[in-house]
């Protein structure tokens, strides 16, 4: 053999074992890890729920028992788990007046049964902290604030609030430019329009209030609840169709808030039982606009 090509098959042979140590030294190194200290979410949902005058003590208590019994439910626990990593995190805001809003529940994760249960407990015991106005935009500013502050803990495929109210904004800062300047943030907002009859903050058309004014983000809806005993029910059902990636089990949550045709009648002398919650979508303005009952300074309306 010539001494070139023997010299050629020598060089051949080294860069070739070179190659197959480098190929395996980066086949043992560990891959980047994430940024230290930071958990990854489905779901980062912030529960906003109305606590202002509107709301007596039986009420707020309603919506307290109905949140707590949520996590308990076993669709909800399924709709948590559906998800590629299986756990959301989840914190709580009571609103009223402007900035009178207050975190009742910091960021708690939720992955399982055990922990799903862990939270309903904690729900269950903090107390309600009661306020006088109603400020929608200011409990939505705080809301976006809690997600966008947390993303160097918590990392979220989606964040969502979730906001429930009895009334539309009377305080606080222009809610019509907050909706109109946030609509697009990469922050879905759900509406929970409570229309109790029977309870003296009813507001007919509250509905298509929050329709228009509230709920905002790519594929956003409002559920209408009409009664306060049936807050409990159409927060479990609006959960899931929130935070579940199981196809069937979103479709069975929709057939379950859709309207009625007819509704049987209760006992003699107890009258029509109060109407399902019902499903909606966003609305493009509402007739005098979002600031129509007050709200839209500085300080308040």
């Amino acid at each position: 053999m010539r001494a070139e090509t023997r010299g050629a098959l020598v060089r051949g042979r080294i860069k070739l074992a070179l190659l197959a140590g480098l190929l395996g030294l980066l086949s043992i190194l560990p891959a980047p890890a994430a940024p230290p200290g930071t958990v990854e979410v489905d779901v980062k949902l912030v529960i906003a729920t109305d606590t202002s005058h509107s709301i007596d003590q039986d009420e707020a208590q309603l919506q307290r028992q109905g949140l707590a019994d949520l996590f308990l439910d076993p669709d909800v626990v399924k709709a948590i788990q559906s998800g590629p990593l299986g756990v959301i995190a989840v914190a709580m805001l009571d609103w009223s007046g402007y900035h009178k809003d207050r975190i009742v529940l910091d960021w708690t994760l939720v992955n399982d049964k055990a922990t799903a249960a862990a939270l309903s407990e904690r729900i269950r015991k903090i107390p309600v902290s009661f306020g006088e106005r109603t400020s929608i935009s200011s409990a939505l500013e705080h809301a976006m604030e809690m997600l966008n502050d947390s993303d160097n803990q918590i990392v979220a495929t989606r964040k969502v609030i979730d906001l429930s109210g009895d009334g539309p904004n009377n305080d606080g800062f222009s809610l019509q430019h907050l909706h109109d300047t946030t609509a697009n943030n990469g922050i879905v907002v759900n509406g929970l329009p409570i229309m109790d009859q029977n309870s003296d903050g009813y507001f007919a058309d509250l509905d298509k209030y929050y329709g228009a004014c509230v709920v905002a983000g790519k594929g956003a809806f409002l559920v209408v609840v009409k009664s306060f005993k049936d807050f409990g029910r159409a927060m479990r059902r609006k959960l899931v169709l929130e935070i579940s990636q199981n196809e069937s089990q979103i479709k069975q949550a929709l057939r379950q808030l859709q309207p009625k045709p007819l509704l049987r009648r209760t006992a003699a002398g107890e009258g029509d039982p109060a109407p399902p919650p019902q499903i909606g979508g966003a609305a493009r303005t509402y007739p005098g606009g979002c600031d129509k009952y007050g709200g839209g300074g500085v300080e308040g309306g």
